[in-house]
Parts: C-alpha cells; structure tokens; sequence
C-alpha cells in the first residue's frame, strides 16, 4: 500500500511539473482542429522508423563495427527523407503531451488519461480531495453563488469581509482547484458583450470571461465597476495594462527560443555520450567476448536511443532569433493577443467604423474627433501603444504634397499616404491648409 501511494503521489508530481502544460496545449489544438488520430499515427511512424531500421541493420551485421557505421548512415538517410517529407506536405507532427507521456512509457493518450482520471482528475482523486479542503476552509457550501466560465468551468465567487476583494474557486476537478484572488482596486471594469454573448471581467493584468447568466451575481458583488458605471477616462492606465501584457508575450516568446536552443544541445551532449557508450562497448566486447550476449543487449539499448536522439535532433524544430517583422506576425495572429487588443480598444472608445489612414510604410492609424480633440491610433498589436489625443487648438493644419498628406501639430508633423487628404477633409474640415491660406487672404 505504501509502495502505491508513493507512485501515485510521483504520477501526481509528474503531471503538475511536466505535463499539464502541454496536454493544456494539446487539447487546444484538437479543438482547432489542427492534431488527429491521422497525425498521431504518422508522428509514430516518423519517431520509431528509423531506429527499428538502423537496428535490422545492426542485426544483420552481426553487431559488427561495420554494421554500426552503415545503420547510422541508414537512420541519417531515412530521417532527412522524412523530413523532407514533413516539410514538403507541411505536416504537423510535433506533439509534447504524446511525447511527454512516451517517455513515460505509455503509448496512447487514452492509456494516460485512464490513469490521470483514477488519481487526478476523477472521484476521489486528487483535485476532488484538493477542493474539498478549500471549501472546507473558505465555509463553501452549494448555496453559495455561482458563475459560469466560457470554457465550461464554473466558480464558486464570494467576497472578503470588507469587500475589498473577490474570491473564484473552480468546482470543475478537470482543472487543478485553486483560488484565484481579485483585488477590487485592480478590477478596471466588467461589461457585457452582447453581440458575442459574453462577459469579460478586466482586471490590469488579467482578462477573464464568463457566460451572460453571470451578470445578475457580478452586479451584486461589484455593480460600480460595471463598465457604464466608470466615471473618467484614463486611457493611460488601460494602454499600461496592455503593454505590460505584450512585453510578457515577449518573454514568453523568447523563453521557446531558448528552450530551443538548449534541448537542442542537451540532445548533441546525449549523443555524444552514447557514441561514447556504444564505443566502449564494442572494445569490451573485443576483450571479453564471454560476455557478448549481454553487451548486445546493452548495445541495443543504447543505439535505439542513439537513433532516437538523432531523429529528434534532425527534426528539432528550429527557431530563430525573431526579427520585428516576426514579432509583428506572431502578436497580430496569436488569439490572446487579439483579444487583449480587442477589449483595449474598446477601453479607449475606439469602434470599428472610425476611419482608416496609412503611414507611407503600410500601418494603419485609426483616427477621428469627439470631444475637442483629435485621435490618432496605430492599429497594429506591437509591444508599444502609439495612441494621440491631440487638442484641436494644437493641429495647425493638414495638406497635401506630392505622394504624401501631412498633419501639422504644434510640437510635430504626422505624415500619411495622399489618400488620407480625404479623411482629414471630412474630420477635420477647419484646418485644410488651402482653406486657412484662402481665410487669411481674405
């Protein structure tokens, strides 16, 4: 019995260290539909060809040195061919969770979640029993409210005493049970979207999203931080918010470099080490042949991982140090960022019908007037915010020359491609250089 706990508490250990991350991802990418059965079978294919042909080679050769040179000759061959056939079809085959869990020693998903539903995530695992001590210490009982995330969870939330803070606790145990701590002060508003049928909660540095029946409950608890109930506009704080956010995309974007860069040595080491191995083994068999079936089997094992290793080294995916333009492709089609970038705007005031003008390099500004001033805003997802509200009084006019439509401020000049000449002339009628230069001739 003591023996089970241990590997049970190990399973547990190995899957909040190393797994969860990835089988998070994996479960994405089905929803996307961008992983199946049809690529989980060819990604078997591709990992475990090569090594089972490298060691027929071995076999027939009767483990003779010879025969180890040709079959790392042959899994070479063999691994460039399919890696041109992975890039040539454009096929997705890399998956963490399946290669997480082979390392493991299972061989299925199915096998995996079998055991990850028994001591994790099902009745009486460890998620049921970890949320059964938080509710016993927060006093949670059934009668307490309730809300629904867009992703099926559903969160017991209440406040703390002095309603300076608010509680969420997901009851759903496929997700670790944690309580997630909101600081009112740092709540910036909750609105509804009723064209998408959605609730966003915008805290500064988290967004979270709830389903419209949670409305009632989120206006019990916080009915002032409603987004028509916010009095001010403090487009600083929000456009913080957001840039503190890009530059942890940014982390997050470099940390796969450079976890690339390392499993990439880390896998030359290994090799280098089992070259070495297979080396030894070879001489001590020159010296003590007695003992030869025993090294082969050794010798088996090492070159099976050896020919792992270097399929995994030809097929390491490769990246590289990102140029801005990478940054900006990245950024402008990640979901999240989209999203972030989306509920900015709407803090800002900016709709989507304000007009369009282009920068001679190709950006795009969203610009417009209301209450006295004139709005610029660069419409693309970078690590910075380029927004201007510039007083009225401080634009001194706009004109065209030749290929270009400049904007003359009081302390800088802006300048647009020549089609921007006819959304000044709508937006800002009053300051077109020719009308001005005709009005002061008069």
């Amino acid at each position: 019995m003591k023996k089970n706990k241990v590997s049970h508490a190990k399973f547990i250990e190995t899957y909040e260290k190393y797994i969860k991350e990835d089988r998070k991802n994996y479960y994405k990418r089905m929803i996307n539909n961008n992983h199946n059965s049809f690529s989980n079978g060819l990604s078997l294919l591709f990992t475990f060809l090569p090594p089972l042909c490298g060691l027929m080679v071995i076999v027939l050769n009767n483990f003779e040195i010879v025969g180890h040179i040709v079959a790392l000759v042959v899994v070479l061959i063999i691994c460039i061919i399919l890696k041109v056939i992975q890039t040539v079809m454009k096929l997705d085959l890399k998956n963490q969770y399946i290669d997480d869990i082979r390392k493991l020693g299972y061989f299925s998903v199915q096998d995996y979640e079998e055991k990850l539903k028994k001591y994790i995530t099902g009745p009486g695992g460890y998620y049921e029993l970890l949320l059964q001590d938080l509710m016993k210490t927060y006093n949670l009982t059934e009668q307490t409210k309730k809300i629904n995330g867009l992703n099926g969870e559903v969160y017991y939330i209440w406040a703390s005493a002095k309603q300076d803070k608010i509680f969420l606790l997901n009851s759903k145990t496929n997700d670790k049970p944690e309580i997630i701590s909101i600081n009112v002060a740092h709540i910036r508003y909750f609105r509804v979207d009723y064209v998408e049928k959605f609730i966003v909660l915008k805290t500064d540095i988290t967004d979270y999203y709830f389903n419209m029946d949670s409305l009632e409950t989120l206006n019990d608890l916080i009915k002032e931080k409603r987004f028509e109930n916010i009095k001010g506009f403090t487009p600083d704080i929000y456009i913080n918010d957001f840039e503190l956010y890009m530059h942890h995309m940014k982390e997050v974007i470099g940390k796969d470099e450079k976890e690339s860069r390392n499993l990439t040595m880390n896998l030359m080491y290994k090799g280098v080490l089992l070259i070495v191995g297979i080396a030894l083994l070879l001489f001590i068999n020159y010296l003590v042949p007695s003992y030869s079936f025993i090294i082969k089997i050794i010798d088996i094992i090492c070159l099976f991982s050896l020919f792992i290793v270097i399929k995994d080294i030809i097929f390491q995916k490769k990246i590289e140090t990102k140029s801005e333009d990478d940054y900006i492709k990245i950024l402008n089609t990640n979901r999240e960022c989209v999203e972030h970038f989306h509920e900015l705007k709407i803090a800002l005031g900016i709709k989507e019908d304000y007009d369009t003008v282009y920068t001679q390099e190709g950006f795009a500004y969203l610009t417009w007037v209301a209450n006295g001033y004139f709005h610029v805003f660069l419409n693309l997802i970078y690590f910075n915010v380029v927004y201007m509200a510039i007083n009225l009084s401080d634009v001194m006019y706009f004109a065209r020359e030749k290929n270009e439509c400049l904007v003359k401020l009081k302390d800088k000049t802006l300048s647009f491609t020549k089609e921007a000449e006819t959304v000044f002339a709508k937006i800002l009628p009053n300051k077109d250089y020719n009308w001005l230069k005709g009005l002061k001739n008069v």
